[in-house]
């Protein structure tokens, strides 16, 4: 496949996306998923929140920052941009936990964990980001790998269409990065990495699975 095929997995598959993309396969697959919303649709409310705060809103504070002269470009960011970006966009994921930790009730286990291991996964990344220049796609896609994971433990449920879609998801993520020269392979392996035991770890030790 050519350089544009492979770019364009990268913006299919963005990181930012990942967090949306967790919360609607948890709201599809967690049975013991209950929200007492007042409205006939709790699931649309979850996940317009959960977009604006991990993708709009970390979207428009890359933009302020490129205003104000913090970082010198959003589509070809430097090693201090991606830091810097990374960091605000994790001020946004602490947002969104701390919304969901307050908010949302036991029987809404699965999201709040979900929101845990994202914050740590981003918080893990900016550190060892000080070190070397680890893939974030890598994180978000292992990320969604980890979740489907965790909620096969978690759920006792046989996921397996969920985590080849997964598995498949990783795959594509990892070769478009690798193809496109955005990174090498240890820092796709070490986003990988984060990404997945970040997830699956708050899973099975983060939840009470289901009897």
């Amino acid at each position: 496949m050519g350089k544009k095929v492979w770019s364009a997995i990268s913006y299919v598959f963005h990181p930012a996306l990942m967090p949306a993309l967790g919360t609607f396969i948890i709201l599809w697959c967690d049975p013991n998923l209950y929200i007492p919303l007042d409205t006939d649709k709790p699931w649309l409310i979850i996940l317009s929140v959960v977009f604006i705060c991990t993708y709009l809103l970390p979207l428009v504070l890359s933009w302020m920052l490129l205003k104000l002269g913090r970082i010198s470009s959003i589509t070809h960011p430097s090693e201090n941009d991606r830091r810097v970006l990374l960091a605000f966009t994790a001020l946004c994921y602490i947002l969104v936990y701390y919304t969901f930790h307050k908010r949302m009730p036991p029987s809404a286990q699965s999201l709040n964990v979900f929101m845990l291991g994202i914050n740590i996964s981003i918080i893990s990344t900016l550190i060892i980001s000080l070190f070397t220049k680890v893939s974030f796609h890598s994180v978000g896609a292992g990320g969604l790998l980890g979740t489907v994971i965790g909620l096969m433990h978690y759920t006792h449920t046989s996921l397996y269409t969920w985590l080849l879609g997964a598995f498949a998801i990783v795959v594509l993520v990892g070769l478009a990065r690798y193809k496109s020269k955005a990174h090498d392979a240890f820092n796709i392996y070490i986003g990988l990495i984060i990404g997945i035991a970040a997830q699956a770890l708050v899973f099975f030790f983060g939840v009470t699975p289901l009897s």
